[in-house]
Order: structure tokens, then C-alpha cells, then sequence
């Protein structure tokens, strides 16, 4: 059944016996085949993520002195935008292994341009955070307030994602995300192998996988809390591929549904669900892929930039009023966006071609995050 696991046609499945691994007997064609009908989706949903987060911060509790309570109602959700990553990441990273043949010898190189892909610009965006926090105390001129908890140590334990195992506090605060991510990344390295050999595994690394959670485990190992959210998208991934049919892959969202719902509560249940749904059954043929592309630096960007901006914009303006307020949160927003553009072309893509360069030419997955 898993023979030919990526094949779009008759002609497609028929593969030599000679392979290893019955798992990564698919072609170029197949897989570009597969992802052709769903990467707009996802594409989109990945914008529309990380422009909830954005819109989320920006009008309301990220800049409380300008917040217009009716915006800040209608994007009171917003932060759910997290899960919809989780879960493109469960979908995302999977079919990118799969593609290039993964097998457990080869997970230096894996986690090698994994980290290369999203550390360096959260890296280089920690540096321009730190940048901020010591220019606002020199401004202010009575000594040391955004930079006074900064040290060596702590910015190191953020550059490795590895707040959650310290006593330390994140210097951005949506760093958090990316230990998850990171974490995700070994995790799925270590058992990719196995969860996807055929569909006894797959069940049986998803119980596993929902259950270590209640294990006496270090605290820092958050991204079992998420597992549910990443496993919608590898299950999502499975009737794509059209390994499982409809039946199957419905019962299955409904099952990491309720465990998402135990674990995470009813906001990130409907997020995964919702998000699972659209990229299983919803194509869409031509939309622009801007935010898509973006996505990462907006993510990174829009806390450091859009409050920036926000707070050049009210000095000029004053912030009494809705009509002042509304000119503040446009131009945070505008600032964000702008910023994540010229972050991506001018730090992510290079970032891209140097992973290349380090660990191979193999296809690389844009991260959710």
C-alpha cells in the first residue's frame, strides 16, 4: 500500500524492487503533482496566519495605549494564528522529507538546513531587538529599563531556544514558537522513518506521540503540549497523498481534535481542525503568495517594527482619539509588512541559498513560522 506513496498515476506507481524503502518510491513529477494542487492553499494560510499574529498584537494588547476596542475585538482570535503554523508545519516538513528520500542517516544534514532556515533571521532579529532596548534606555537617559534582565547567557539561551528548560524570560516573546518548531524538527527526524512506514505505525506514533505529554518529562520539552496541532497536519498530509481516504482521515482529525482540545483548549481545536480541512479539500487555483512568502518575517518582525513605528507615529500625533489611534495601528502595520518584505528578500532568501551551499541542493521547505 505504501509503495508508492507519492504516485499521482498507474504509470507513476510502477517502481523497481531494488528500493531500499518502499516509503520513497515516488518521482519528481509525482511529488510536484501533489503539492501543485495544495501549495496555493497552504501558501495562503501561512499569510493569513501570520497576519492574524500581526493584527492580533498590533491592535490590542501589544500597543494598549492606541487600542480601538471594536479592532481590537475583531482580531481578539488572532493569536490562534500560532496553530494554524503547527499544523502547516505537520503538513509542510513531512512532504519535504518524503521528497528528498529521507532516511534516519541523513537527519544531520536535515536539522543542519532546518536551522539554518529559520536561525539566522530570529538570530539576526534578537540583535536588532537588543539594538532597540539600548537605544530607548540611552534615549530615555535615566539609566537602564528595556535592557537592564539582558545578558550574555540569556540571549544565547534564546538564540538556541532553549528558554523553556531555564529560569530565563525570551527576549521577544514570540521566540517561544520557534521551540516548538525546533523541537518538532528533531522529534520528526528521529521517527519519520517509522510514523510514516504504513498506517498501524502512523496510529501508533500518534498515540505515543499525544501521550508523552503526561509523562514526568522535562518542562522544557513544550512541543508535546503542540503535538495534536503538528499531527493534524502529518494526518492531513497522509489523505493528500491519497494514502488514507475520506472516511479515514475525518475520523482521525476528530481524534486529534479532542486531544487538542484537552490539552490546548477550544480556540486552537478549531484552528487546527479548520486548517486541516481547507488544505485537504479547498484548491485554489491563483492567489497572490505575498503574505505566504513573507510570513516568516512578519512573524519575526511586526512586535519589534510595528511598536517602533507605533511610538514614532504618536509623539508626532498625540494618541487622543479613535481617528489618531487608527493612524497609529495602520502605520505599525504598514511599517511591519514593509519591514518583513525587505527582511525576506534581503535576509531570508540569502539564508536559503547558503543552506544549500552547507548541506545540498535538496528542496527546502519554507518554514510555517
Amino acid at each position: 500500500m505504501w509503495q508508492h506513496f507519492l504516485s499521482a498515476t498507474a504509470s507513476e506507481a510502477v517502481r523497481s524492487d531494488r528500493e531500499k524503502n518502499p516509503l520513497f518510491h515516488s518521482q519528481p513529477g509525482a511529488s510536484q503533482s501533489l503539492m501543485s494542487r495544495d501549495i496555493h492553499m497552504v501558501e495562503s494560510l501561512r499569510g493569513f496566519a501570520a497576519l492574524s499574529v500581526c493584527l492580533f498584537h498590533l491592535t490590542g494588547d501589544g500597543l494598549p495605549n492606541v487600542a480601538v476596542p471594536e479592532f481590537h475585538r475583531l482580531w481578539s482570535w488572532g493569536w490562534a494564528g500560532v496553530d494554524v503554523f503547527f499544523v502547516i508545519s505537520g503538513f509542510v516538513i513531512p512532504y519535504a522529507m518524503l521528497r528528498d528520500g529521507y532516511v534516519l542517516r541523513r537527519w544531520p544534514g536535515f536539522l543542519g538546513r532546518r536551522i539554518m532556515r529559520v536561525g539566522p533571521p530570529s538570530w539576526i532579529m534578537l540583535a536588532l531587538t537588543i539594538a532597540t532596548f539600548l537605544a530607548l534606555d540611552t534615549a530615555r537617559g535615566r539609566g537602564p529599563l528595556w535592557s537592564k534582565d539582558l545578558s550574555v547567557v540569556q540571549f544565547l539561551c534564546n538564540a538556541t531556544y532553549i528558554i523553556p528548560f531555564t529560569h530565563l524570560h525570551w527576549i521577544s516573546l514570540n521566540l517561544w514558537t520557534l521551540a516548538v518548531e525546533v523541537q518538532f524538527y528533531v522529534v520528526i527526524a528521529a521517527i519519520f522513518p517509522v510514523l510514516f512506514r504504513n498506517i498501524p505505525s502512523f496510529i501508533g506514533c500518534t498515540l505515543a506521540l499525544c501521550l508523552v505529554r503526561y509523562l514526568p518529562l522535562p518542562h522544557g520539552l513544550v512541543f508535546f503540549w503542540y503535538a495534536p496541532l503538528f499531527l493534524t497536519g502529518a494526518a492531513t498530509f497522509l489523505y493528500v497523498g491519497r494514502r488514507v481516504g475520506a472516511f479515514w482521515y475525518l475520523g482521525s482529525l476528530l481524534a486529534l481534535a479532542l486531544v487538542t482540545y484537552v490539552q490546548l483548549g477550544l480556540t486552537p481545536t478549531i484552528a487546527g481542525v479548520l486548517t486541516g480541512l481547507a488544505i485537504a479539500f479547498v484548491k485554489l487555483k491563483r492567489l497572490t503568495g505575498f503574505f505566504g512568502k513573507i510570513s516568516y518575517s512578519l512573524y519575526l518582525l511586526h512586535p519589534l517594527v510595528g511598536a517602533t513605528a507605533a511610538l514614532l507615529v504618536e509623539r508626532v500625533t498625540g494618541s487622543g482619539g479613535s481617528a489618531a489611534k487608527l493612524l497609529i495601528v495602520g502605520s505599525a502595520v504598514g511599517a511591519s509588512i514593509l519591514a518583513a518584505w525587505l527582511f525576506h528578500q534581503h535576509v531570508e532568501r540569502p539564508f536559503i541559498a547558503l543552506s544549500k551551499a552547507l548541506f545540498g541542493r535538496r528542496h527546502d521547505a519554507q518554514p510555517a513560522l
